[in-house]
C-alpha cells in the first residue's frame, strides 16, 4: 500500500517549464526568470525537485520542517514530499526536475539511490550549505547541464543525465555525515535506508518491526541495531515517524475528520491515536490543524 493520497492539494504531476510535452524527463529553468518562483504555498511534485540558490533569504518548509534559505543553498524534494517556499530578495539561481525514469535510468538499483542522503526522505539531510567557494567550483558544471538541455545537439539529454550525476556526485561529497552515522559500517547504513525506504512504502498496512526484518533477510536485533547506530532512533520509532509524518499532512491539508484521520493510519481508538500524536508533538491534533491548515484560497501557480 502507498501513502495516503491528501485531496486538493496542489499536486505538479509533470513539470511545465518544458512546455507542455507529455512525455516530460528533465527540464531546468532559471529562478530569476520566473514569475511564480517562489511558490509560497504548500504543494508536492511527483518528480524529483533539486534547487540551487545563488541568492535567496528567506525560509523553506519541507514536510513540516523550516530550513533556511540562504545564499549558496541546494535544496532536494523528493517525490510526495510537500513543502513552500518564501525569499525576502529575488531569488537567483536555478531549478532542475528530474522525472522519476531518469532518476532510475541513473540509479537502477535501490542501494545505489541510497548513497545520496538527500533524497532520502528519513535522512533529514535535504538542504546542503556551501561555501561560496564550494558554489563557485561547481557552478560551471550546472550552466553546463542547462547549455545542454536547451542545445539541440545530439544525444543531449545522455549527456545531461551524464553531468547531473557527476553533480550529484561531488554534492554527495560536500554533504556532511549524519552525526548518527559516525563509526557505523557501510552495511549497516545500507540496511537502515532499505529499511526506512520499505516502511516509506509500506508504513499503513501497519507492520511490525519483525515482519519489516523478514523481508530484508536479517534478524529483528540485527535490523534494530543497524537502524539504531545509523539514526538514532530504533526501528520502532522510525516506523512511529512515518505516520506521524503522514498524519501532519493529512491534518493539515485535507478536511478529513481527526477520527477519520487515525482510522486512515490504522488507529481504531481516536483516544490512543490523540495520545500518541501528543507524546510526540507536544499538541493536540486539533490544535495542530489549526495551526499549519492550508489557506482555502492558496492554489497551483
Amino acid at each position: 500500500m502507498v501513502a495516503a493520497a491528501v485531496p486538493d492539494l496542489p499536486t505538479f504531476d509533470r513539470s511545465a517549464f518544458g512546455g507542455d510535452d507529455a512525455s516530460f524527463y528533465f527540464d531546468m529553468v532559471r529562478l530569476q526568470d520566473r514569475a511564480d518562483i517562489p511558490r509560497a504555498f504548500a504543494h508536492r511534485h511527483n518528480y524529483y525537485h533539486l534547487l540551487w540558490m545563488t541568492q535567496a533569504q528567506g525560509v523553506h518548509l519541507l514536510d513540516f520542517v523550516p530550513h533556511p534559505v540562504q545564499p549558496c543553498t541546494v535544496f532536494f524534494v523528493s517525490p510526495a514530499q510537500i513543502h513552500s517556499w518564501t525569499s525576502s530578495v529575488p531569488p537567483r539561481g536555478f531549478v532542475m526536475n528530474i522525472s522519476a525514469d531518469l532518476f532510475l535510468q541513473m540509479f537502477p538499483r535501490a542501494d545505489l539511490a541510497a548513497q545520496f542522503p538527500f533524497f532520502d526522505v528519513a535522512s533529514g539531510q535535504p538542504a546542503l550549505y556551501l561555501t561560496a567557494d564550494q558554489h563557485n567550483d561547481l557552478l560551471p558544471l550546472v550552466e553546463a547541464i542547462e547549455a545542454e538541455y536547451l542545445g539541440e545537439g545530439d544525444g543531449r539529454l545522455d549527456i545531461v543525465r551524464s553531468y547531473l550525476l557527476i553533480l550529484l556526485t561531488r554534492l554527495r561529497r560536500l554533504a556532511p555525515p549524519p552525526a548518527s552515522q559516525e563509526g557505523v559500517s557501510a552495511q549497516g547504513v545500507h540496511l537502515a535506508r532499505r529499511f526506512q525506504q520499505r516502511v516509506d512504502q509500506h508504513f499503513l498496512e501497519c507492520l511490525p518491526v519483525p515482519a519489516y526484518a523478514s523481508q530484508l533477510h536479517v534478524t529483528e536485533r540485527q535490523l534494530n541495531d543497524a537502524v539504531k547506530r545509523a539514526t538514532g532512533r530504533t526501528a520502532g520509532q522510525v516506523i512511529q515517524q512515518r505516520v506521524l509524518l503522514e498524519a501532519k499532512r493529512l491534518l493539515s491539508l485535507t478536511d478529513m475528520g481527526i477520527a477519520e484521520v487515525a482510522y486512515q493510519l490504522g488507529y481504531d481508538d481516536l483516544a490512543y491515536f490523540c495520545r500518541f500524536f501528543k507524546r510526540h508533538t507536544q499538541t493536540t491534533p486539533g490544535d495542530f490543524r489549526k495551526r499549519h491548515a492550508r489557506p482555502a484560497e492558496a492554489g497551483a501557480a
